[in-house]
């Protein structure tokens, strides 16, 4: 069962239960006065006729005789005056009856119903001697209301009823009317608290509807955020939720894709060096070479397995540094002297500036002669982008390291980058000109670690370049 329907059908259920309690309570209490005025009537007309018969005897009590004169003018009177709907008594005999019935007098005035509860809906309700005897009786599927009284002080007493099943029928009507009455307007109310409350639950068929589409993968997904009630706040909370998730998704996939290409990238690079090294091993195995042979293919194998070594040494520095926050890596900061770092950096490429006759230059300013910072990882971002300088450049070029106040600069006068490509060369195994970097040992890697330890320090590295007039490399400091 839908929410709709079930808020409907309980409210309606209450109201209709609150509503059947009132009506039988306003029945009861209408059948009450309606009784009372009918018994006030009844017992109004009973005294006045037990009044005028009592008043009639002693008027001509001195010419009878005796016990039988007595009988036979009661019985004269009563009949002479009185209709079908009464009885006379003579100590508490029955002496004459105009009615349809036979009453019992002695089981009216044991089980005679008790006056206090009806008189406070009569009116007028005082009358001459003791109160009456009144019951109501139901014979022949009729109701009856049965009244006797003595008649003053003397041995006669009247009995009179009053037909009052109308009475009883009519309010079971009115009854009857009530409940076919709330069944329509039952029905009328389920249908009106059902557009009602469909409307009020609008929202959350929407909110329903958009975790679906979400669920499904749509992530764009909105909901119109109306008004000011709970349901708009529940629709922003919804929408913020959304959009928290939807970047969440999005990081992920992106982080997923860099990944993918980080393999991707990582099992093409080492497919070159170790199908090469397969190869020679399988030739020093099966043929039988020369020693000038044999020493070039074990140079080979030996100058693969370094690039492999170097390779799984800078895939492994970067996914530490990637792991890592800025918080763990202050805690291992200290002051360096940036102449020192450039010494050693210089010594670390004595090598690769020997083989190309390169000059590498130096230019501290006043004031850029410490750095805060971790010694290794300086080291390892000098290090790199030196090297990639000293691969860009031609014979006889000149490296340059610089030192100011703003940050450390790396200058070479090589071949430049394209502009195109300035975006992407932060990016792990991306490589502006391959062939050229797996000739001169690299895999990519060189600029990604650099990058990871500049933001690890707080820092942003930024590539400049121009086609035919070298690269600038340029590691600025935050805040200085």
């Amino acid at each position: 069962m839908k929410l709709t329907t079930k808020i409907s059908a309980a409210a309606v259920g209450l109201l209709l239960l609150f509503s059947q309690i009132f009506s039988v309570w306003n029945l009861t209490q209408t059948q009450k006065m309606r009784m009372g005025s009918v018994l006030n009537s009844e017992l109004t007309r009973l005294c006045t006729a037990a009044n005028n018969f009592s008043e009639d005897f002693w008027q001509d009590h001195e010419y009878l005789q005796n016990e039988q004169g007595e009988r036979f003018w009661g019985i004269s009177r009563f009949r002479s005056k009185y209709g079908a709907n009464a009885v006379l008594y003579y100590e508490e005999e029955e002496l004459s009856n105009n009615s349809a019935y036979e009453f019992d007098l002695d089981y009216l005035k044991k089980h005679a119903e008790d006056l206090a509860e009806l008189k406070k809906y009569m009116e007028n309700s005082v009358w001459y001697g003791d109160d009456p005897a009144v019951i109501i009786g139901e014979t022949g599927g009729r109701r009856l209301l049965i009244s006797y009284m003595q008649a003053g002080n003397t041995k006669f007493g009247l009995l009179h009823y009053q037909d009052v099943t109308e009475l009883y029928t009519e309010i079971r009507r009115m009854f009857l009317r009530g409940v076919v009455a709330m069944i329509v307007l039952a029905a009328i109310l389920i249908l009106v608290l059902s557009l009602i409350v469909r409307r009020i639950l609008r929202p959350i068929r929407y909110l329903s509807g958009a975790a679906a589409k979400i669920a499904g993968g749509d992530y764009s997904v909105r909901v119109e955020e109306r008004g000011r009630d709970e349901a708009a706040e529940v629709a922003k909370s919804f929408n913020e939720m959304v959009r928290q998730v939807e970047e969440h998704v999005q990081s992920l996939a992106a982080t997923n894709e860099k990944q993918r290409r980080l393999l991707g990238a990582l099992a093409h690079e080492l497919k070159t060096p170790m199908t090469g090294i397969q190869g020679y091993a399988e030739l020093l195995q099966r043929v039988e070479l020369s020693k000038e042979r044999q020493q070039e293919a074990l140079g080979y194998i030996e100058q693969e397995c370094k690039r492999l070594s170097r390779l799984s040494a800078k895939l492994l520095q970067l996914e530490e540094l990637s792991g890592e926050s800025e918080e763990e890596v202050r805690t291992e900061k200290k002051t360096l002297e940036v102449e020192k770092l450039f010494a050693e950096t210089k010594a670390l490429l004595h090598r690769r500036l020997a083989e190309k006759k390169l000059r590498f230059e130096t230019e501290i300013a006043e004031g850029a002669r410490t750095v805060e910072g971790d010694e290794d990882l300086l080291l390892s971002l000098l290090v790199n982008l030196a090297d990639n300088a000293a691969k860009a450049s031609d014979p006889g070029g000149m490296i340059r390291l610089t030192a100011a106040k703003e940050g450390i600069f790396v200058s070479d006068e090589g071949k430049g980058i394209p502009q195109e490509e300035l975006a992407k060369i932060t990016e792990p195994f991306y490589m502006v000109d391959k062939s050229r970097s797996r000739q001169a040992g690299g895999a990519g890697l060189g600029l990604a670690l650099c990058d990871q330890i500049a933001r690890l320090h707080g820092w942003s590295l930024k590539i400049e370049s121009e086609p035919g007039k070298g690269t600038r490399a340029e590691v600025r400091f935050s805040g200085r």
